[in-house]
C-alpha cells in the first residue's frame, strides 16, 4: 500500500493498526498496516516494493505521517 492509498484508507477509518517489525527482505524495519478484516498490508514505494527504514524513529514518523497515535513495534529476540 502506497503513501496514497495509506492516507486514503486511514482516514475512511480502513486502516486500524500500523506495525513496524524487522524487515525479512533486508537490514531494517518495514511498515505494516492492519484493516478492519485484520488483513496485514506492507507499507510500499511507489515501484510496489516494501519501505525499509534503517532506524524504528524512521518507521514510526512514518506511520505517525499517516495519522496514527500508536505504533506497535514487533521486534523478535
Amino acid at each position: 500500500m502506497d503513501h496514497d492509498h495509506a492516507l486514503t484508507a486511514r482516514h475512511a477509518g480502513d486502516l486500524v493498526e500500523a506495525i513496524v517489525k524487522p524487515s525479512a527482505h533486508a537490514n531494517g524495519w518495514s511498515l505494516v498496516f492492519v484493516t478492519r478484516d485484520g488483513e496485514q498490508l506492507p507499507y510500499t514505494g511507489h515501484t510496489g516494493t516494501d519501505k525499509i527504514y534503517h532506524t524504528l524513529d524512521h518507521a514510526t514518523e512514518a506511520a505517525q505521517d499517516i495519522g496514527f497515535d500508536r505504533i506497535r513495534v514487533e521486534e523478535v529476540f
